[in-house]
């Protein structure tokens, strides 16, 4: 007989099912704070580049990623099921306004995978197009980023940086460039050169160190999330099994835990 209690139980595990079976979004993610989950993927559009979320409102609040001295940066992606719909391969798009009206494409220099046969996290590198100066948000100094899977899944990030990024040609020596040329005017000393070229080489060295710390945190960030995953897959099996001990082999019931078990299995 079909109990009450089997309905209930059935009812729990179609929505544990529910929420593991997602697609895949990059973080850290615009508007989101604390563990992005699967209910923070956007669907980005040519009309709505950061799915449902409002740009405006959430810029300056999020938390953004530290770009390189040489225009690049790095994010971690993170899908919530296997196959092409779970892609952790993207495509992505930097608007320097922060307004999410000026996009143009960036070169995504480490990608994920196309069709992953698991849920899990891969860290993406992505290099701004040349001479690209953030300009958004309250401090002037942010970039709006629109990442989409090729599962057409997605979201928007924030980026920073200090320095104009220059997409693999960037002279972070900038100051011991202005010392040399006023050497040459004869406003200079070799002296004021050698310095302006020493606090070019320490802001570069700066920046790059800022990024790997910031790379650090995302992995951090991702390995909590899988770890995150991999417990409520074990919960969703144990509740599967607990169930399937007090209904009869053979009923209705049975058949539906037994189902249910299998997509257990398939995604531990």
């Amino acid at each position: 007989m079909f109990s009450k209690s089997a309905v209930a139980v059935a009812a729990v595990l179609l929505g544990f099912s529910l929420q593991a079976h997602a697609h895949a979004g990059v973080t850290p993610a615009l508007g989101v704070t604390g563990t992005f989950a699967r209910s923070n993927v956007q669907r980005p559009s040519q009309a709505k580049p950061c799915g449902n979320i409002n740009i405006a409102q959430n810029i300056d609040s999020s938390t953004a990623i530290t770009a390189a001295a040489n225009g690049t940066f790095a994010a971690t992606i993170t899908n919530f099921n296997a196959g092409v719909d779970g892609s952790r391969q993207v495509t992505a798009q930097i608007d320097p306004t922060g307004t999410g009206q000026s996009f143009t494409a960036a070169t995504v220099l480490q990608n994920g995978d196309k069709n992953p046969t698991s849920t899990g996290s891969q860290q993406l590198v992505v290099e701004m197009p040349a001479g690209t100066t953030c300009t958004g948000g309250a401090t002037g100094d942010k970039c709006l980023v629109s990442f989409v899977t090729a599962g057409g899944f997605g979201n928007c990030a924030v980026v920073q940086s200090a320095t104009a990024a220059t997409g693999g040609n960037a002279t972070a020596g900038t100051a011991g460039t202005a010392g040399t040329a006023g050497t040459a005017a004869g406003t200079g000393t070799t002296s004021t050169a050698a310095a302006g070229t020493k606090k070019g080489k320490g802001k570069k060295a700066k920046a790059a160190a800022a990024a790997a710390k910031a790379k650090q945190a995302q992995a951090a960030q991702a390995q909590a999330q899988a770890a995150q995953a991999q417990a409520q897959v074990a919960k969703l099996q144990n509740k599967v099994k607990q169930a399937r001990d007090i209904n009869a082999v053979g009923s209705r019931a049975a058949r539906a835990l037994r189902r249910a078990q299998e997509a257990a299995d398939d995604m531990a």
